[in-house]
């Protein structure tokens, strides 16, 4: 079978298909675009199909479905827990904006699946740093990443460890649920 049929003396287009076992003509249409009773022309490269995009700020979906972005305050001078246990679900981090102390140059901060548990960022800090005698704090940014930055695994806590002399962090973080 070819493309394209007659019908009443006229070519519709059509596109030889496979169906299971049986081969039949699929319809093409072209597709134009404008209001009710106007034709504003042939949807092409010079004449796209008007789109109107939003960015919901409300909620983001995974696997269709819908998640509500939480936020945690991060104020910690000792390792704490950041963000408690939910039953059945993954906390998921997508972005995190801290501020670290360096004061002796021997503070490190981790991020944990759990109370003193496994590590799920790298240490951040330095121990090899060379300190001053006054250091402001430094800030730590990871922006916003929609499948998330790192995530605890079922029913546990999202703990910040701190260690060194004199580690204070303060922030915040975003997260999902999942």
């Amino acid at each position: 079978m070819a493309d394209g049929i007659d019908f009443a003396g006229n070519k519709i287009a059509t596109d030889e298909v496979t169906v299971g076992s049986e081969t039949m003509h699929a319809q093409r249409q072209k597709l134009i675009h404008g209001v009710d009773g106007t034709n504003s022309g042939d949807v092409a490269h010079s004449n796209p199909l008007p789109v109107s995009a939003q960015l919901a700020a409300d909620f983001m979906t995974a696997s269709g479905t819908a998640l509500t972005p939480k936020f945690a305050v991060i104020n910690l001078t000792a390792t704490g827990t950041l963000v408690a246990a939910v039953t059945g679900k993954k906390i998921r981090v997508l972005s995190v904006f801290m501020t670290i102390e360096v004061v002796t140059g021997d503070e490190t901060y981790t991020f944990k699946d759990g109370a003193a548990g496994t590590a799920i960022s790298g240490a951040i800090g330095d121990t090899a740093m060379t300190v001053l005698a006054t250091v402001p704090p430094i800030p730590c940014s990871m922006p916003f990443c929609p499948v998330g930055l790192f995530e605890t695994t079922a029913a546990t806590l999202l703990e910040l460890s701190l260690a060194g002399t004199t580690p204070n962090a303060q922030g915040f973080l975003t997260y999902v649920e999942v």
